[in-house]
């Protein structure tokens, strides 16, 4: 099994654990709190009784897009299938963003119809287990989403540090009602359903934006920057651009290097400027690098030039008549700023059968003038 695979199924071992935990606690509290808000005559304790209950869906949720974010890529997914998790953040977050509407329209049904009553006192000690365990659920899921750099768990976790503050008000309108002010608990649960909204909303935000491509931080693709021109061989660096897939960030890059170098070269600096990013950048899991000789970005595009086969066959017609045109042994055109340069390697035998080395280079750029895409023409001997 290829190590990244293996690497996918541990992170869904984990998830699954890590959201199993959470999905226990939920059924017990929801449980619990439906119960004893129902006895104690506690509204809040049973609108937070349900509010656990959803959480039993995000959990479900997680484990989904866990299972299916973690299968290797496939011929209709050749990048994997990271987005999924990225996309089920985005229900969750809507589904935080649904809850918190709930409860404000629950709480102002409350306030409108002064249907007010003093709950127990057995609930303010409900409410209390659950701000704990909540809290407790909260840390231990962004320990793990941290770990793994998961998103999905990362809105998991702020799930449960919403319904911790969801459990607060209910303890401060709880407390507020047996004190004696019977609106409290209504008017602080519509305060906290605008939180669990507003963190709904950064959710889904994020996760949109990572569905469209938005690039990596700004601070970090600077740092990506920096290390990429202290590798040796790259001279500049232009069009760099990034993306986020689920836990992992994919690179493309046109880096510059000598135009004299050979392919193989260019090649294998190519190489180096992926390895190291990867080691240096834990989350960068594919590094695209494409070798220019000059910034195409600035200079004129060698696009509309014709391939090989076309220009030795133009220079074949231009040097019919040009004797040592015959000894050629090896031709490399080097493409740069919107021209051609042709280097010529002939044998050095040659030389002793001319008088003028420098008459003949123009004899074989004198022709090769009227093509127009021809900026100059060395000839090497060896």
């Amino acid at each position: 099994m290829p190590a990244s695979q293996d690497v996918s199924n541990e992170r869904y071992r984990l998830t699954t654990k890590v959201t199993l935990v959470g999905a226990i606690v939920n059924l017990v509290l929801a449980v619990f709190k439906i119960i004893i808000g129902y006895i104690g005559h506690s509204h809040a304790l049973i609108v937070d009784g349900i509010h656990s209950f959803s959480d039993l869906l995000s959990d479900a949720l997680v484990v989904i897009a866990a299972k299916k974010g973690s299968q290797s890529p496939d011929e209709n997914h050749p990048y994997g299938h990271a987005r999924i998790e990225t996309a089920f953040a985005a229900v969750l977050g809507g589904i935080l963003i649904t809850v918190g509407i709930g409860i404000v329209i629950d709480a102002l049904g409350k306030l409108t119809s002064g249907d007010i009553t003093t709950p127990a006192g057995m609930t303010v000690w409900v409410a209390l287990l659950s701000i704990l365990s909540k809290e407790a659920l909260y840390h231990y899921t962004l320990i793990y989403a941290k770990r793994l750099n998961s998103s999905i768990l990362k809105a998991n976790a702020w799930h449960h540090r919403s319904d911790a503050i969801s459990s607060i008000v209910v303890l401060i309108g709880i407390l507020g009602s047996i004190l004696g002010v019977p609106y409290l608990d209504a008017a602080a649960a519509v305060i906290v359903s605008m939180m669990i909204s507003k963190i709904g909303w950064d959710i889904a935000k994020e996760s949109v934006e990572q569905l469209v491509d938005k690039g990596l931080d700004p601070k970090k693709v600077q740092s990506i920057r920096n290390h990429i021109a202290e590798i040796p061989g790259v001279s500049q660096m232009h069009m760099l651009r990034s993306r986020q897939m689920g836990a992992e960030a994919l690179l493309d890059v046109h880096i510059e290097v000598s135009p004299q170098l050979s392919v193989s070269e260019g090649h294998r600096i190519s190489d180096e400027v992926s390895a190291q990013l990867t080691r240096s950048f834990p989350d960068i899991a594919q590094v695209l690098v494409h070798i220019d000789p000059e910034n195409d970005e600035a200079h004129s595009s060698c696009s509309h030039l014709p391939l090989r086969k076309e220009i030795l066959l133009d220079l074949e017609q231009c040097w019919a008549d040009l004797e040592q045109a015959k000894k050629i042994e090896e031709v490399t055109l080097h493409y740069l700023n919107g021209k051609v340069s042709v280097q010529i390697i002939m044998p050095l035998s040659i030389l002793s059968t001319i008088d003028d080395p420098a008459y003949l280079a123009k004899s074989f750029l004198s022709p090769a003038d009227n093509l127009g895409y021809i900026e100059n023409i060395e000839l090497l001997y060896h």
